[in-house]
């Protein structure tokens, strides 16, 4: 079995929002689980639901840009578990839907892509899903852990 682009950026963001819901899952069995959504790592770092915002646009953006198509942006922020799964599962439905051959067709293709406020960057769609998309998804769902781990989650 060859190991294709799409394998390596599609399927590696599903299973990373597979994971984050289980422990939102697991989360919300706890006695305080409302409180944990609340809950930063430090008072100056995002709460759990911030973590579950960035995580599923950043899988969205990663989706689009793959497939020629540009980002759904969502607005506000989910505040119950329930919105949780239901960005998850957005998320997850524009993987799923994912076209494997138009997404294993581009990985070279570049891209002006804002590298901050003042900056944009040419970069093709393997560097980016790379560099910034998934390290991105890792790191929300690492920081979400993290925060439910200071909670008492276990």
């Amino acid at each position: 079995m060859v190991h294709t682009f799409y394998d390596g950026t599609i399927v590696v963001a599903q299973h990373i929002l597979g994971s984050l819901s289980h422990f939102l899952q697991q989360a919300e069995q706890r006695p305080n689980a409302t409180d944990l959504l609340d809950a930063p790592l430090c008072e100056d770092m995002y709460p759990v639901t911030d973590q579950v915002r960035l995580a599923t646009q950043f899988s969205e953006n990663l989706v689009a840009r793959l497939t020629c198509r540009e980002p759904v942006i969502t607005e506000g922020k989910p505040t119950t578990y329930a919105e949780c799964y239901e960005r998850i599962e957005k998320a997850l439905k524009a993987l799923e839907e994912a076209d494997k051959d138009i997404v294993n067709q581009h990985p070279d293709k570049l891209k002006f892509t804002q590298m901050g406020p003042d900056h944009a960057a040419e970069i093709s769609n393997a560097t980016y899903a790379h560099t910034i998309a998934l390290p991105n998804i890792y790191f929300h769902l690492t920081t979400a852990y993290g925060i439910l781990r200071k909670e008492g989650f276990r």
